[in-house]
């Protein structure tokens, strides 16, 4: 391990994991709410989850990004469908890097108590995702400012308080911030691989918005936050990497064929054994960025990538042959191994590919 985990952060994960054990791995009927209000005011009131990262001066806990990151991890074990991933990292994300105290100053309480959310509209990354957007900013003669346009897979954005976008305005791209209650808003909720996860489209027609930091800092604060996602769904990644072997192995040891254990077989032991060996480079690869992030290393970028490049493979591979070693019932809507296989191939295709975080590898290592 890169970054040894201390006695604060193992209790964490012994929380967490209790905490999150509680609510079954299930699918809600398309076009509902994934997760529930309630469930996620008392993971924040009572376990501080969304302040696990945050200082302790706003009213956090202080413990940085590698508590946040195991959050993660548990949260990606059970595909928790709760906005860790859109609120804590990207919303919070977003106001810690965009130097705007006053916006962080309002909006974090409220944060921080799960009495809102807020995301990040995945387009305003760019090249890299699936989410696209086309925005445009208009300021007015009294100061405020207005959005008209589109943005579209934003995750969580049916039940986000606030959402964060890049809009285009007369001095250069900047960053919005706007309140999902806005009439001038409409939101339609769009399908999804991911059965624990839920995304939307804003239409946006000279709706309210407020600038969140300074001019021309837009898309220098994206690419930093986006290596900060990196790593999250990478650890979300590992996470369920390692269910999906667990649950493969399992399932071998008492799966009788022939008077046998299938476990027992040399080429079920090879299939597990190579899976395993995926998820331990999985753990190191994460190890290792989370240690970037952690202390700021000029390695992050290629750190980042280079998890995501792993832990996708290990995800998707584990989920893929977790079905194929559950024979039949592996098939079944009934199992939960297809609701893993449709979160690692969502999350192959919404957060960047394969491919592309190969190049940014190449990219950073000046290749």
């Amino acid at each position: 391990m890169i970054l040894k985990e201390d006695e604060n952060l193992v209790t964490l994960r012994e929380v967490v994991r209790d905490f999150l054990d509680e609510g079954d791995i299930t699918a809600a009927p398309e076009g509902q709410p994934r997760w529930d209000p309630a469930r996620w005011a008392r993971a924040c009131k009572e376990l501080g989850l969304a302040g696990v990262a945050e200082p302790e001066e706003l009213g956090g806990a202080g413990i940085g990004p590698a508590g946040l990151m195991i959050v993660l991890e548990e949260a990606g074990r059970v595909l928790s469908p709760l906005p860790i991933l859109s609120s804590v990292v990207l919303g919070q994300g977003l106001l810690a890097r965009a130097g705007d105290y006053h916006a962080r100053a309002e909006m974090l309480p409220a944060l921080l108590d799960g009495s809102r959310t807020a995301t990040v509209a995945l387009g305003a990354f760019g090249d890299g995702g699936t989410g696209f957007e086309a925005l445009d900013a208009a300021a007015n003669p009294d100061g405020t400012w207005t959005l008209t346009g589109f943005t579209s897979y934003v995750l969580d954005g049916a039940t986000a308080g606030w959402v964060f976008v890049r809009a285009r305005a007369a001095d250069g791209p900047r960053l919005f911030a706007v309140d999902t209650d806005d009439p001038n808003i409409t939101c339609t909720v769009q399908e999804s691989m991911d059965l624990t996860r839920a995304f939307a489209r804003l239409d946006l027609d000279r709706a309210s918005a407020r600038p969140v930091g300074d001019p021309g800092i837009a898309d220098a604060v994206l690419a930093d936050l986006r290596h900060l996602l990196t790593i999250a769904v990478a650890s979300e990644q590992l996470g369920g990497a390692e269910t999906t072997v667990r649950m493969a192995v399992d399932y071998v040891k008492v799966r009788v064929q022939f008077g046998r254990e299938i476990g027992s077989f040399q080429a079920i032991k090879h299939r597990c054994a190579d899976l395993a060996i995926e998820v331990d480079d999985a753990r190191s690869a994460v190890a290792y960025a989370v240690w970037a992030l952690q202390e700021g290393s000029d390695q992050l970028a290629m750190a980042a990538s280079m998890a995501a490049v792993v832990c996708t493979r290990a995800f998707v591979d584990g989920a893929r042959e977790n079905i194929h070693l559950h024979g039949g019932i592996g098939f079944t809507w009934e199992h939960s191994a297809h609701l893993y296989f449709r979160r690692a191939t969502s999350d192959a295709a919404l957060f960047g590919d394969s491919n592309h975080h190969r190049e940014a590898v190449l990219d950073a290592a000046g290749i």
